[in-house]
């Protein structure tokens, strides 16, 4: 691509508005800047087309999303035998959130298609579930996730509220790249759509019925209401889309334990009180914990800006309080889940992905349930809630250790409202019986021996990054270690060329001996490079030990030097 050419067309264009040609001209002797942003399009990834805000074809703007709307418009009619195909869509609290919506919207209005949109911020999986509740076409979701504020993205999503897998993405990126010129784009005044009834407001009632559904896949409803004396629980959404339906929920459950913190309840697209807005990182949860210590609160909950991903803080035996992985997390859940069940549904399945920790497959293993683990990406968990609604099996939960969970089929993509809701009731059981979650957590570990995992994230931005983490996969391939850290390898995967029975994708897998792995892949949303490490033993320390030394010489090895 001669992102110079690109560069100057857009500063030619009378399509573009005069803000962005200042922009524009404010880089022009700047030719680095211009490689960057006009050497390539922002392409579809793992969780969709996510970028940069600003001027450029490789950057999130009214223009390119325009461009992509109409792709996806394309798609949506070129499948969709309906007479009058529909689309939802939401948006989080990033910077042109609302903005990059109402595009979206106006470009599907004007293809014919209608556009449902919300009045103010909603998280993904209620636009998950509004595309089946609404019986949708397909959904759009204005969103970053956890990436920093000068991020936005735009997932896109099918007629079943589940985010299309690569076969799919691939039509619509062909759509996308078909569309030559902003002239290719058709475009509808707010006004003229909202008249012609393609620009329309989603009812209330669709909100009302989701909290119904979080309600209704509690276990034991009744433990809201009547808390354990002395339990709190401390929320944060980190200044994203969850405070809403989190509290929603909770107050129609009426549970009286929950303290906000307050000045992060608030939607902020600067994320002005938050370092990084990723819980994930222990860093996100600074005001948290001190709110947790002043109330004397038994964790810390936080959700990311759009509300699919949540992290949890609890306190230990010293008055620390300690992050849970997402692994760790996910393996409670599922543990929880199984003790509550009166009897198992029939053929059960657990979904995970293929750099999800053995514990949670340890746990359901051990009661007959069975465990599918699909590509890194949500998904692909909802793809097989798809594929086994013919009755073949009964899918009980899914997750991913990205702090990802789902319980229950209304929605087809992570959901971090029900998960919190099913993490504080777990807390509670667990509260009255006078534990904590790492009692819980140290009691499975003696069973199924202490499971340690480890994530190393090798940041590598612009076109020299992607070239360097294509370097580094190249190594991963090509340079088959026998052994690592003093581990022998028992069988090597390369779900790129090996025929694993998934779709292709970019990802190397070592399985080691002793139960010890590693994988590595590129992000598919953010410019990074990812190493799993994932080791079992009988003691923490050892597990830990031996997971550091495989991190270790994986980089010496595999990753030059920057």
């Amino acid at each position: 691509m001669d992102f110079q050419k690109n560069y100057q067309s857009w500063l030619e264009s009378a399509y573009v508005d005069a803000q962005t040609r200042e922009e524009l001209q404010a880089i022009a002797d700047d030719k680095k800047e211009i490689e960057e942003r006009f050497y390539k399009d922002l392409e579809f990834g793992t969780g969709g087309m996510r970028g940069i805000i600003g001027a450029g074809t490789n950057r999130m703007n009214r223009y390119v999303i325009r461009k992509a709307s109409q792709g996806f418009a394309r798609y949506i009619l070129e499948r969709n035998a309906r007479t009058e195909p529909a689309i939802v869509i939401a948006y989080d609290t990033r910077r042109f959130s609302k903005v990059f919506a109402l595009e979206a919207a106006l470009v599907m209005a004007a293809n014919g298609i209608k556009a449902y949109t919300y009045e103010g911020v909603r998280t993904t999986p209620e636009l998950s579930f509004a595309v089946r509740h609404l019986n949708a076409s397909a959904g759009i979701v204005i969103t970053a996730s956890h990436n920093p504020p000068e991020y936005n993205g735009y997932k896109v999503y099918g007629e079943d509220g589940c985010q299309l897998v690569p076969e799919e993405a691939d039509k619509v990126i062909e759509a996308v790249v078909a569309v030559k010129s902003f002239e290719d784009v058709s475009y509808m005044e707010q006004a003229e759509a909202e008249a012609k009834g393609l620009l329309q407001i989603v009812p209330e009632a669709v909100d009302e019925a989701y909290i119904k559904g979080v309600i209704a896949k509690t276990c034991t409803p009744s433990l809201f209401s009547n808390a354990p004396e002395g339990f709190k629980v401390v929320f944060t959404p980190l200044h994203g889309t969850g405070g809403r339906p989190v509290v929603n929920a909770l107050n129609a459950l009426d549970f009286k334990g929950l303290i906000p913190v307050q000045e992060q309840m608030v939607e902020d697209s600067e994320f002005t009180t938050i370092k990084l807005p990723n819980p994930e990182e222990m860093i996100a949860y600074e005001r948290a914990v001190a709110y947790a210590e002043q109330y004397g609160a038994t964790a810390a909950i936080a959700t990311d800006p759009d509300c699919d991903r949540v992290g949890v803080v609890v306190r230990d035996d010293m008055g620390q309080y300690i992050k849970l992985t997402g692994n760790q997390t996910g393996g409670l859940l599922l543990d929880y889940m199984i003790s509550q069940l009166r009897e198992l549904p029939k053929n059960p399945v657990i979904l995970d992905t293929i750099v999800t920790s053995d514990f949670g497959a340890a746990i359901a293993k051990k009661h007959g349930i069975e465990v599918v683990s699909t590509l890194t990406g949500f998904k692909f968990i909802g793809e097989k809630i798809r594929q086994y609604e013919d009755g073949s099996k009964s899918f009980l939960f899914g997750y991913e250790e990205s702090y990802g969970y789902l319980i229950g089929t209304d929605v087809r993509d992570k959901d971090a409202v029900i998960s919190t809701v099913w993490i504080i009731e777990m807390l509670m059981y667990y509260y009255a019986r006078k534990q904590s979650l790492l009692d819980r957590l140290d009691a499975l570990y003696r069973e199924y021996g202490y499971h340690y995992e480890s994530l190393v994230n090798l940041k590598r931005e612009g076109k020299d990054g992607m070239a360097q983490i294509a370097e580094i996969m190249s190594n991963a391939r090509n340079d088959r270690m026998e052994s690592v850290a003093g581990l022998k390898a028992v069988k090597i995967t390369d779900f790129e060329n090996d025929d694993t029975g998934l779709p292709k994708s970019d990802v190397v897998k070592y399985e080691l001996e002793g139960g010890t792995w590693f994988a590595i892949r590129p992000s598919g949303t953010e410019p990074k490079l990812k190493i799993y490490v994932s080791s079992v033993a009988a003691s923490n320390q050892e597990a830990q030990t031996r997971a550091d030394a495989v991190a270790k010489e994986v980089q010496e090895r595999l990753v030059p030097a920057v």
